[in-house]
């Protein structure tokens, strides 16, 4: 029994010592699943990340694709200076400016601007027109048998309606003033408006038409004496 008694003694007395040693050093002997589990969370974490960064740059990506094809713009013609019909356009009447693609606009791009210079414009086109292919020509304005006059009448004498480039219209020879009204029909003659330009100071709007070389002397005459006046036909037809 006293050996027994010695033996447990002295392991006791071990197993003590072993954990003042412990105590002393200010470590304590690593638990062997602990730091295994914990080198397995670190080892993970960076994997975690990159996973994470490489998933944000493909939403960015993807992003930018999609705004991208959203803003597909291509570059078309402007007029920078108004130009009236049948005056030739230049490049200084030209700017550009760009819109979607897929914007349902008539217009020409860029690229065709040397084919536009030189041509006539087939209506008045104001500054800040999208140029359209219908609104140039080929063709002189006047064109051969007609011929442009400019008539200066009262605001009494036109529609109330603005007259527009490219309105078909009728100049009508009026009586002089205080005289009866003719019995006949007056003498007409259809002409299209080429441009409009008031005059403030006198309350008149000089119009710009065009009409057959054969009638352009007897509207210059009448105009000359105010004994014209203009009316607007239909636009269809």
């Amino acid at each position: 029994m006293g050996i027994t008694t010695k033996i447990k003694d002295r392991a006791l007395s071990k197993a003590i010592g072993e954990e003042q040693d412990t105590t002393r050093n200010g470590t304590a002997k690593p638990d062997a699943d602990f730091t295994a589990t914990s080198r397995t969370k670190v080892r993970r974490r960076p994997a975690f990340l990159a996973a994470g960064i490489a998933l944000c740059v493909v939403f960015v990506v993807g992003a930018v694709v999609l705004v991208n094809g959203l803003r597909h713009v291509t570059e078309v013609l402007v007029v920078s200076n108004g130009i009236s019909q049948g005056e030739k356009i230049t490049s200084d009447d030209l700017t550009t400016v760009q819109i979607n693609s897929d914007a349902n606009v008539s217009s020409i791009p860029i690229e065709q601007k040397n084919a536009v210079i030189g041509k006539s414009a087939a209506v008045t086109l104001p500054a800040g027109t999208v140029l359209n292919p219908n609104a140039i020509t080929e063709a002189v304005i006047p064109g051969k048998g007609l011929t442009v006059v400019g008539i200066t009448a009262s605001y009494a004498k036109l529609p109330a309606q603005p007259l527009q480039p490219g309105d078909m219209v009728r100049v009508v020879d009026t009586p002089r003033d205080q005289d009866d009204a003719p019995v006949q029909g007056p003498i007409a003659t259809k002409a299209q408006v080429v441009s409009t330009k008031e005059i403030p100071e006198t309350g008149e709007i000089t119009v710009d038409v065009i009409v057959p070389d054969a009638e352009g002397s007897w509207v210059s005459a009448r105009a000359a004496t105010g004994r014209v006046s203009i009316v607007l036909d239909s636009s269809e037809k």
